[in-house]
């Protein structure tokens, strides 16, 4: 993943003014370190929890910065997907999960768990495309992220949402993959992005 990608989800984080990140501000539980601890009683299986695992590194890998892994987002999805999501949204995710696993079983012959990472990113394009197929006809661009929340919007556009705000709301994120100022000083509104290092600001 290039720093150019990232930069394309860390606005899609920011941008998070809808369905999960609306409610986790609500709640006052958006930094939280219990949503990154393991779920006593998860609504995913030990090999949905794995596949979670893995897709969230695919999204956001270790590069010169710690990945999604490292920063606590298969934790943090699975405590959403628990116990935040709605019966709905969570029946959703967890059929995606299955589809994904179906996906790779007719493309491949073996099922997402023993597909290689080349493999896995074939399957999940295709998911993909199913939620940009979904965005267009619902004529929502936003999906939930800028616009109204949409619990209907597909697995793909739910997995990149978590991943993408569970990541640069935890300590790894804000810290390391962001330039981190943990006292904010005098606002420049104008500053060239290569003398901060090429990252955004945190604080």
């Amino acid at each position: 993943m290039s720093i150019n990608r990232r930069d394309v989800l860390l606005q899609f984080a920011l941008a998070a003014s809808g369905s999960v990140a609306a409610r986790l501000v609500q709640a006052g539980a958006l930094d939280g370190d219990e949503l990154r601890r393991p779920v006593a009683r998860s609504a995913l299986s030990t090999s949905q929890r794995d596949m979670v695992a893995a897709l969230a590194d695919l999204i956001i890998p270790d590069t010169d910065t710690p990945g999604a892994g490292k920063a606590g987002v298969p934790a943090f999805i699975d405590h959403i997907v628990t116990t935040w999501y709605s019966p709905a949204e969570r029946a959703i995710f967890i059929t995606g999960l299955a589809d994904l696993d179906a996906d790779c079983t007719k493309r491949f012959g073996r099922g997402f768990g023993a597909c290689s990472d080349a493999q896995r990113t074939v399957a999940l394009s295709a998911s993909e495309a199913v939620s940009i197929a979904f965005r267009n006809a619902e004529k929502n661009p936003a999906m939930g992220i800028q616009g109204e929340p949409d619990a209907k919007s597909p697995f793909f556009h739910k997995l990149k949402e978590l991943t993408v705000l569970g990541y640069y709301t935890s300590e790894v994120g804000s810290t390391t993959e962001l330039n981190y100022n943990h006292v904010p000083g005098r606002f420049d509104g104008d500053v060239d992005f290569e003398a901060i290092g090429g990252r955004q600001w945190s604080s």
